[in-house]
């Protein structure tokens, strides 16, 4: 993708115009990647929190968001970022760094992410893991 495409991505996910099953592990880290450019970590989480949010109810999903996984997804991602870059060759980096959707459980036990709580509100990792 270029950086026009990647952009289109993000307003077309946040006006909730891609279907509920259109929207995918490499996406949200394209997305993640807009919002950190953007802005500083917290104003890009916050962005992040209220679309998925948005898309979610958009399709009757919002019980899928998931707090302690987007807070998560979102570190991984600034930890890669180079502002440097354009923004398609830090996404491409930063998709090619993290392309496992497992990559949680290095850092979590399934019984933390599958909790209520670490669905409402950020949990710290289990353990260090390979973050």
């Amino acid at each position: 993708m270029n950086d026009a495409e990647i952009l289109t991505l993000a307003d077309r996910l946040e006006r909730c115009l891609l279907g509920k099953t259109e929207f995918h592990h490499r996406d949200h880290l394209a997305v993640a990647a807009v919002y950190l450019y953007a802005a500083d970590f917290d104003t890009a989480l916050a962005r992040m929190r209220a679309t998925l949010l948005r898309f979610s109810s958009h399709h009757g999903v919002r019980d899928r968001y998931h707090e302690t996984l987007t807070r998560f997804w979102m570190e991984q991602v600034e930890k890669r970022l180079d502002r440097k870059l354009c923004l398609c060759e830090s996404v491409q980096r930063i998709q090619a760094a993290l392309p496992d959707k497992g990559l949680p459980f290095a850092c979590y036990r399934k019984e933390t992410l599958e909790s209520p709580e670490a669905r409402t509100r950020w949990m710290e990792p289990d353990n260090d893991g390979e973050r």
